[in-house]
């Protein structure tokens, strides 16, 4: 893995030209049935937005994940990034920066956001998810919010790109017999939105590999 600032320098490069997007976010998509009909279109959609947040420790590059607790209203249980909805007339960047400083009690002035990368729309919840990426020079120190966090764990980027980390299964979700693709980070099950958003994220680290 090349030097950190690098690596910042050639991702900021490569979020500001085409971006792979749906192409990326279809790879790890839950194959729903298309009898199925959900309960949300890209119309009526709630603006969020979550958080990858990278930093360096003995020249590996990490960001972190949460483990949501099961008193949330959406996505109970499950693994996301840091993030939420937007709040008032507050800008989307905000939104971001704010949620983590609330989630993983990351203070957002030690945060510089790089850009971002492509909406997201979830059609079961209704959320149009906006995904920044940033980073933070100094390894953060995260503090979860016991109410909204169970857990917070860090991810090196190496296994996300590693290939034996993705795998699908067959699930049950909302009565229909679904196949769901995930990646395995840290022994959990990282799917759905989040998962989508990742593999974008994994594709652009790829072709900066590749140059």
């Amino acid at each position: 893995m090349m030097d950190f600032q690098r690596f910042i320098t050639h991702l900021e490069i490569t979020i500001t030209n085409d971006l792979p997007g749906e192409e990326s976010h279809k790879k790890m998509g839950v194959n729903y049935d298309q009898s199925i009909e959900l309960s949300f279109s890209k119309n009526n959609s709630t603006p969020a937005a979550v958080l990858i947040l990278l930093y360096s420790e003995d020249n590996e590059i990490y960001f972190f994940l949460t483990k949501r607790t099961d008193e949330l209203e959406h996505h109970k249980g499950q693994i996301s990034l840091p993030g939420g909805t937007q709040e008032g007339n507050e800008k989307l960047i905000d939104t971001a920066l704010r949620e983590t400083q609330e989630e993983i009690g990351i203070n957002k002035t030690s945060i510089s956001i790089i850009g971002t990368i492509t909406p997201l729309f979830v059609p079961v919840t209704g959320f149009m998810i906006y995904p920044f990426i940033g980073y933070s020079l100094n390894k953060p120190d995260p503090k979860p919010d016991p109410v909204e966090v169970a857990a917070i764990f860090s991810v090196n980027i190496s296994d996300l790109l590693n290939k034996e980390n993705r795998t699908i299964e067959q699930r049950s979700i909302g009565g229909y017999d679904v196949q769901v693709p995930y990646f395995k980070l840290n022994d959990y099950q990282v799917w759905g939105a989040t998962s989508m958003i990742l593999s974008e994220f994994r594709d652009l680290i790829k072709s900066i590999n590749e140059k």
